[in-house]
């Protein structure tokens, strides 16, 4: 991580955003970073030019992963100790943003029932909505333990 972006990570931290528990794929696409505010959190990052899509913006895809980690985080700390996945997102692009912005999503649960969380969000540089964002997530019983073979 260069200078430049630790400092502007270090800054993030300071306003109170805290760094979403690591997979191997946010690292690639990282830093993801969260905050609490009111009933619900807020998620973050910063258009860097790995994200660039050759035109100093975000590439899309990047946009849509972003989107899909925030709503999952949200319905995971609404579910918390339960398994989910994702079975259907939608993404649509309402304006656009460039490297340097900060990205911020809104999310929150619609609905929930045993077996299914609906979700939406809503991307932000400043007060301009940039992306809004839908999905659905299935919860997932936990695998049963492996015990000894035989019987």
């Amino acid at each position: 991580m260069d200078d430049a972006i630790a400092a502007d990570e270090q800054e993030l931290r300071n306003q109170g955003w805290r760094p979403v528990r690591p997979s191997a794929f946010t690292q690639l696409i990282g830093p993801i970073l969260f905050r609490h505010e009111g009933d619900g959190f807020r998620f973050c990052f910063r258009v860097q030019d790995k994200h660039d899509n050759s035109v100093e913006r975000p590439h899309g895809g990047m946009i849509m992963a972003f989107c899909d980690e925030a709503l999952g985080m949200t319905a995971h700390r609404a579910r918390p100790g339960e398994r989910l996945l994702t079975i259907g997102f939608e993404c649509q692009f309402l304006d656009a943003s460039s490297v340097g912005d900060l990205i911020v999503a809104e999310t929150e649960v619609t609905r929930a029932t045993a077996s299914l969380m609906f979700m939406r969000g809503t991307c932000r540089v400043g007060d301009r909505a940039i992306a809004s964002c839908s999905g659905i997530w299935k919860v997932v019983s936990p695998r049963p333990a492996i015990g000894p073979a035989g019987g």
